[in-house]
């Protein structure tokens, strides 16, 4: 099922960056983190983002903040809940990401 809503393809499209951000402190611990956050994000495959915006990460660790924001603003405004159980996963994870590189 593909899914436009702006704030899912933003939030998406944030981890997308940050995975692509090779070269920031502490990209390596974060990374298979991201990847787990993105997987439960998208239900393993089962919800994608119809389209992927760009965008710019200057700081890991601000891109980490804003997606914790995010994925905090999605789960409190999530209706369906499969969709609140997989953000609350993967804003968990990613706060263990967050932890691995502080």
């Amino acid at each position: 099922m593909y899914d436009a809503t702006p704030d899912f393809v933003y939030a998406v499209s944030l981890i997308a960056a940050l995975e692509d951000a090779t070269g920031q402190d502490g990209h390596a611990m974060v990374l298979p983190f991201l990847g787990m956050a993105r997987a439960e994000l998208t239900d393993f495959g089962q919800r994608r983002p119809a389209r992927y915006v760009p965008v710019q990460i200057e700081d890991l660790r601000s891109g980490l903040a804003d997606l914790e924001q995010r994925l905090s603003a999605l789960l409190a405004d999530s209706q369906v809940l499969q969709h609140t159980l997989r953000l609350d996963s993967a804003r968990r994870l990613l706060r263990r990401g967050v932890a691995a590189v502080a």
